[in-house]
């Protein structure tokens, strides 16, 4: 009897272990991070860390670890940075209007981002009652992940993409507000609202990508693919809970659809009922 106990101790573990590593772009808050996602998708890390390993590397040591695998699979792997560009990464999102359309990034200067602009709006008029964020807006409600047949029938197709804004010119952080509205809708769309990123990780991953001088959009289009063939196999737990001290206080309104909570680096993302 305790034999077979062991057992289906040891198979939960594994089926656990394996679970979380076939969501490893959700995971994944670097682009080398990202790639090491790739390479596991395609089955190309057998001399390579576990994931949870390899982030406690810094990046010199990531980018030796990355260079062979990624050169046999075609992937480009640029040097570290010694010294990334300064970029102003808000704690929140600024509120924003829903976007209509993924491709409007509103133009304004750069150079004019700086540290004063930074916009911090709270869910005031919100009171966080069990799973609900009850607002003068609207009730919203917690999202956590949800099973394939719970989705829209073209949620998982390839013809399905994250679309996000392409940046041209602008305001860096209105940009990234847009950008990430679009990120939180899409990852939502696929029944992976449970897993998203914070805005700060969202922020800083957006800094790396492009201190690569890499395409910050066709990155999120890469992984939204592999998140997607994951998803379709994959099942995944719809329960949620409300960590312990979160209030209204830590959740931002994103659009008028959403309102996005931050407790010990994880989000909790309200829907609009």
């Amino acid at each position: 009897m305790r034999y077979s106990h062991l057992i289906l101790i040891f198979l939960l573990v594994v089926t656990g272990s394996a679970r979380g590593d076939q969501f490893c772009f959700a995971l994944a808050e670097t682009y080398y991070e990202q790639v090491y996602c790739q390479l596991q998708a395609k089955a190309q890390t057998k001399n390579l860390p576990a994931f949870n390993q390899f982030k406690k590397n810094n990046e010199q040591v990531q980018a030796a670890l990355l260079k062979r695998p990624a050169q046999r699979n075609g992937i480009k792997l640029p040097l570290p940075v010694t010294q990334k560009p300064p970029v102003v990464i808000p704690a929140k999102p600024q509120v924003q209007t829903p976007i209509v359309s993924a491709k409007k990034v509103v133009a304004e200067s750069v150079a004019s981002v700086q540290p004063g602009n930074l916009h911090q709006e709270h869910s005031s008029g919100c009171e966080l009652l069990a799973k609900q964020l009850r607002c003068t807006n609207g009730v919203f409600e917690l999202r956590g992940n949800q099973a394939n047949q719970r989705l829209a029938k073209t949620a998982l197709a390839a013809g399905n993409t994250m679309d996000l804004p392409v940046y041209k010119e602008g305001a860096i952080n209105q940009y990234l507000t847009r950008a990430y509205q679009q990120y939180i809708f899409k990852m939502c769309e696929i029944g992976l609202c449970g897993v998203t990123m914070t805005y700060r990780k969202f922020a800083y991953l957006y800094q790396d990508i492009n201190s690569k001088g890499l395409d910050f959009s066709q990155r999120f289009e890469t992984m939204f693919g592999f998140l997607k063939k994951d998803k379709a196999t994959m099942g995944v737990s719809e329960s949620t809970a409300i960590p312990a001290g979160l209030t209204a206080g830590d959740c931002s309104p994103l659009g008028d659809s959403y309102y996005v909570c931050e407790k010990q680096g994880r989000n909790f993302i309200f829907v609009l009922q």
